[in-house]
């Protein structure tokens, strides 16, 4: 397989994970597309990446109701995707430290994941969770 296929193919495997996790709910993907031995890089997580991955969709769906997602972008280079993502939802649970708010939140974020074997092996991901508290209420940005 050519390096350009094959960043197609991982290109893919990562839109198709994040639509099934993030848009449909479906927490198996966590075992279907990730390496049970890979390694997430994520602030305030610990332990294995399907345990952090398991733990972060957990929080997320428990405190959010009707969540959209999309994908803003994919680039693909090799064994490497960077997936550009935006989600939103509307707050009916406990999010971290805060209560159920009823505001629709938009996060966007940026993942760097690394592929092998048609799994994900690692991960780098980041997100703008200052914007998401300022839009829960908690921050006073800007006051």
């Amino acid at each position: 397989m050519t390096e350009a296929a094959t960043a197609a193919a991982n290109s893919d495997l990562v839109a198709a994970y994040h639509h099934a996790l993030w848009r449909d709910g479906d927490q198996g993907a966590i075992d279907r597309y990730w390496d049970p031995a890979a390694v997430v890089h994520m602030t305030d997580f610990e332990g294995t990446a399907v345990d952090v991955v398991r733990e972060d969709v957990t929080r997320y769906f428990g405190a959010f109701a009707e969540i959209e997602t999309r994908i803003e972008h994919l680039v693909a280079e090799g064994d490497r995707v960077v997936l550009h993502w935006t989600t939103s939802g509307l707050h009916v649970g406990p999010y971290g430290d805060v209560a159920a708010t009823g505001k629709r939140i938009t996060m966007t974020g940026m993942d760097l994941l690394r592929l092998a074997g048609g799994r994900i092996v690692e991960c780098w991901s980041m997100w703008d969770g200052l914007s998401v508290y300022d839009q829960l209420g908690v921050l006073k940005i800007g006051a």
